[in-house]
């Protein structure tokens, strides 16, 4: 009977010990993505995960396979985002007949003649914006007595043939004089603008919209394009 019960014992030991899961310890450092962000991504692993985005680092508590697959998993998502580039055009849009275009807006005039009823387009100011996947831009300027502001929040490179360039909530904001003065003397604006989420095919001019301008007898029509940067 103790000879039953040592062999037991024994078994019991020797179960716990096969049954016991290795655990591996990992500390991974990241050269391009946000660790917050990869860390949302990742989490659904399991595991016990913590993230400090000022050391740029992730470190993961798991089963050894665990731990590799979410390894694997972090760096096919640190990678080097895409840059792009947005230019965009400002055109005016007029009641008298003739286009005022640069050669490389030929086919937009096509576009906007067989889209509005206006008779003649005239470009009055152009930028180029500088933009990176994963991030909003901005930029500020003038027109005569005009000030416009150009926005957007997060940017998005698609892969593809060709590529895409989304950009969520891109807005443009123009403050125009309305003639009046305040009671300080100074010059009254009144706002027009456009806002919406667009998305460009690498190398498309995209007619985004138009503001209400001078009551809509000429309003302000944007066009965007975008170039991935390779």
């Amino acid at each position: 009977m103790k000879i039953i019960c040592g062999l037991w014992v024994m078994s019991l030991v020797a179960w716990g010990q096969q049954e016991a899961p290795k655990v591996a310890l990992k500390v991974i450092p990241l050269k391009y993505a946000s660790p917050s962000a990869v860390y949302k991504i990742v989490s659904v692993f399991g595991g016990s995960m913590q993230y400090d985005d000022s050391l740029h680092v992730i470190s993961v508590r798991g089963t050894p396979e665990m731990v590799t697959a979410i390894e694997e998993a972090v760096k096919k998502l640190d990678v080097l985002p895409s840059d792009f580039e947005l230019t965009v055009y400002l055109i005016s849009a007029l009641p008298q007949a003739g286009d005022q275009l640069p050669e490389a807006l030929a086919p937009t005039a096509k576009q906007l003649h067989a889209v509005f009823a206006y008779k003649g387009y005239l470009l009055i100011d152009s930028f180029v914006l500088r933009g990176r996947d994963g991030q909003g831009g901005s930029t500020d300027g003038t027109i005569k007595s005009s000030a416009y502001s150009f926005r957007y929040g997060r940017a998005t490179v698609m892969d593809g043939t060709p590529k895409m360039v989304n950009l969520q909530n891109l807005n443009l904001q123009i403050k125009i004089p309305s003639g009046g003065r305040n009671d300080k003397g100074q010059v009254e604006y009144k706002s027009t603008g456009l806002s919406t989420d667009i998305d460009i095919r690498d190398g498309q001019k995209v007619v985004v919209g138009k503001s209400d301008v001078n009551n809509g007898e000429s309003p302000l029509i944007l066009v965007v394009t975008a170039k991935v940067v390779e």
